[in-house]
């Protein structure tokens, strides 16, 4: 009985093996930006359904939009600074990519609060949109930044290759 139970411990012990530290970062990486990139996705849409139909409040709904795109790209750079990367060249290679990355998070997070903040009080649709249009470029720089980033982190080394590849969150980020 006891050799069973041993046979089957050491069995099980074996069965899925444990993550790499590059697929648990790559795995972190990963969730960090989905989330993000869901939040993003929500307040832009959020915004454009306020810009067609024009209501009472909507420069509210807006700005509450706008502060929880702004809350998520801040919480971003924040979980990418704070993850320990694989003690490894590549790992502090990695760490470098990322960190660039939450350096460009932060410059939106300013160029956002900026631009909202010169909106004029009680401006009207138009001039709401005209200035609300300016953040679409930086948005979308910043959503290739972050493919980009991904991308780059995967081809530096096969162990992050392998990490991506077999790290659930990041099915949708996978290069070829």
């Amino acid at each position: 009985m006891i050799v069973l139970a041993s046979a089957l411990a050491l069995l099980a012990s074996g069965c899925g093996g444990s993550k790499s530290a590059e697929e648990k970062w790559s795995d972190s990486v990963c969730s960090a930006v989905g989330d993000w990139q869901d939040t993003v996705d929500q307040s832009v849409n959020d915004v454009q359904t306020q810009l067609q139909s024009p209501s009472t409040g909507m420069m509210a709904s807006i700005n509450a939009s706008i502060q929880s795109a702004v809350d998520a790209t801040k919480k971003l750079s924040s979980d990418l600074r704070s993850l320990d990367p694989p003690n490894s060249d590549a790992g502090k290679q990695a760490q470098q990519q990322v960190t660039s990355l939450s350096n460009q998070l932060d410059q939106t997070v300013t160029t956002t609060k900026d631009t909202v903040g010169n909106i004029p009080a009680g401006a009207g649709v138009t001039t709401i949109a005209k200035q609300l249009a300016t953040l679409v470029p930086s948005l979308q720089t910043l959503a290739t930044s972050a493919s980009n980033t991904l991308s780059a982190i995967q081809a530096s080394a096969q162990a992050f290759k392998d990490g991506f590849a077999k790290a659930d969150s990041c099915k949708q980020y996978r290069s070829g």
